[in-house]
């Protein structure tokens, strides 16, 4: 497109003032509807989590509420404050044990230690375990607490004791650790740790976050996965960049934006318990509902574009279309077509323009009419002239001369040679028809052959197969001579034995169409043969129709000139193909769809 023409600069103010106003619009809706839904969904999500906090944190308390009851059973107290022991105290304590474990959803097992008759007790399942002169196996995480500790998430044990059935393979759980002591004093009596299965957490975790999009962590004050929806991060700490700036915020909720992210968190400050509940929820999740709208108002946008790039293309060629039809009339008139038509009957300027246009073109078109003719009957004469410079009369009679001059000193073979050239230049130099029967092309390139033969010496041989109802058919001229001189131009090799060419003719019924019969024509020799590559080549060329074929030479007539008269004279689906034969050799094979006029 020309960037200088009326209908480019119509076109680009068009669509500027159109397109621009939109595609702005676009912009500023995507990033208010980004910030809007992003700010709507950020507080949902904070609001879940939260509530999320609260239940857990509401489960652990209640589970550390119920680890206090033991202090309510005096038969339990007196057991550890005096160190008696025996099968009473034993059922007092399986009850105890018992009462606690159902008295929350989610709890493994209990180990409770008595430190002064060092007995421990461990009930899974209802079943107890029972040791007898023991150390107290959670002392780690009691010695240095007054009341209660948890454990973040591992894999549970039998706090020491000799394996017996039932065997309970280990699972991760979470521990609440109970110091207990001689109350009012600071006496240490005993533990009580108490095993809460990680689905306890899991449960009340899988309805704040989406598995497939979002992450959620619960962590300890020490960065350490108390729970995750990745379980291989489970008992393991985490060390990502974003977990010592929330774990280090001084805020007990609150969220933050990295990687891509926004990470939502809320703290759980308790005397036994410091844990923090993170959800992170990627952006391309977050703003996909932006997205989904986002894309809507596109498709939206784009389909309002293309009707104002539709209006504006179709506005701007109405206006336009007459100028392009006038330039196109005057390049035509400018290569030479001085007739050309100018259209345009507008009632516009531009329709005045065309109508001054076509009767100046008028004017200049009878100016010089005149001289054209004058200046073309001259050229005329001219080339009658030259053509009757070489007299076609003249030419035979002095033929004719000189082979009765070769029978005159007995020399019979060069009056033969002569007979056969003044036939080839009397076929030839007949202009006043350009289609003869095949027999008459025949007899000419047998006298062509004939001199072929005188001048390689008789290293070839020619065979004719002809059908006598094909020698009748009207055929172009000098369609046949033309293959059989591309052997001598191109596979005659007298390093290959002697040469040998075959002339064949013979009608065969059509294809589809038995009463309309097909000439075949064929011309086959021995000689080197055509190479693969070159033949797909020239086969293409003939597929389209080329004269170029590249195996012609300066002088003759090609076979994409034969080809092309062929299909001119006969029906389009006349064919000529080349192929080559076994052992060495090339045939070329002419096939002509006959009509009713094609006969003598």
């Amino acid at each position: 497109m020309n960037k200088s023409s009326i209908r480019t600069r119509l076109i680009l103010l068009m669509l500027i003032a159109t397109v621009i106003p939109i595609v702005i619009s676009m912009i500023v809706t995507y990033f208010y509807t980004t910030r809007s839904v992003g700010t709507k969904l950020i507080r949902e999500n904070a609001n879940l989590i939260y509530q999320g906090k609260t239940n857990v944190q509401a489960y652990m308390d209640t589970l550390n509420r119920n680890s206090l009851s033991l202090y309510n059973d005096p038969g339990v107290l007196l057991m550890l404050r005096r160190n008696v022991h025996d099968y009473t105290n034993e059922a007092q304590t399986y009850t105890l044990l018992q009462n606690l474990t159902h008295s929350v959803d989610g709890i493994y097992q209990i180990y409770f230690y008595m430190a002064k008759a060092r007995r421990s007790t461990l009930l899974i399942g209802d079943i107890p375990k029972r040791g007898y002169d023991t150390d107290n196996f959670s002392e780690p995480y009691t010695t240095d607490n007054p009341s209660s500790v948890v454990e973040p998430t591992h894999m549970s044990s039998i706090y020491g004791l000799g394996q017996s059935p039932p065997y309970y393979d280990p699972r991760p759980v979470i521990t609440l650790h109970r110091a207990i002591y001689n109350v009012p004093t600071t006496e240490w009596l005993g533990t009580l740790s108490i095993d809460i299965k990680l689905e306890a957490i899991q449960d009340i975790a899988d309805q704040l976050f989406n598995k497939q999009h979002e992450r959620l962590y619960l962590l300890d004050q020490s960065g350490m996965v108390v729970y995750s929806g990745d379980s291989t991060l489970v008992g393991k700490p985490l060390s990502d960049d974003w977990t010592g700036r929330v774990l280090e915020s001084k805020e007990t909720r609150g969220q933050l934006e990295m990687n891509k992210s926004v990470y939502l968190y809320e703290k759980m400050d308790t005397p036994y318990m410091k844990w923090t509940l993170v959800k992170e929820i990627p952006h391309s999740y977050l703003y996909e509902g932006v997205r989904s709208l986002t894309q809507i108002n596109i498709i939206i946008a784009a389909v309002s574009l293309l009707l104002v790039i539709a209006a504006t293309l179709l506005v701007t060629i109405r206006i336009t279309a007459p100028i392009k039809k006038l330039i196109g009339t005057i390049n035509q008139i400018q290569a030479g077509n001085l007739t050309a038509r100018v259209d345009g009957e507008g009632q516009d300027e531009i329709g005045i323009l065309v109508r001054r246009f076509r009767t100046m073109m008028e004017t200049i078109n009878n100016l010089i009419l005149r001289e054209y003719r004058l200046d073309i009957a001259n050229k005329t004469n001219q080339l009658k002239a030259l053509q009757a410079q070489i007299n076609p009369h003249f030419m035979n009679n002095a033929l004719q001369s000189i082979g009765t001059l070769a029978l005159q000193h007995n020399v019979p073979r060069i009056y033969s040679l002569i007979n056969s050239l003044a036939k080839m230049m009397r076929y030839s130099m007949n202009t006043n028809q350009e289609a003869v029967p095949l027999s008459m092309e025949i007899s000419h390139v047998k006298a062509y052959l004939e001199l072929q033969k005188e001048r390689f010496e008789g290293k070839f041989g020619t065979h004719y197969e002809l059908d006598e109802a094909a020698l009748g058919i009207m055929v172009p001229k000098m369609i046949v001579q033309p293959l059989a001189e591309n052997y001598f131009k191109h596979g005659f090799d007298p390093k290959l034995g002697p040469g040998r060419l075959i002339v064949r003719a013979r009608l065969e019924p059509g294809v589809g169409n038995p009463a309309q019969p097909v000439l075949i024509v064929e011309v086959e020799d021995n000689g080197r043969g055509i190479p693969e590559d070159k033949l797909a080549e020239l086969e293409a060329g003939l597929a389209m129709m080329r004269e170029e074929t590249g195996i012609e030479e300066e002088g003759g007539i090609g076979i994409g000139n034969v080809r092309s008269r062929l299909r001119l004279y006969f029906d389009p689906r006349a064919s000529l193909t080349l192929e080559n034969t076994d052992p060495h050799g090339v045939r070329i094979t002419m096939r002509i769809p006959l009509g009713e006029d094609t006969t003598t």
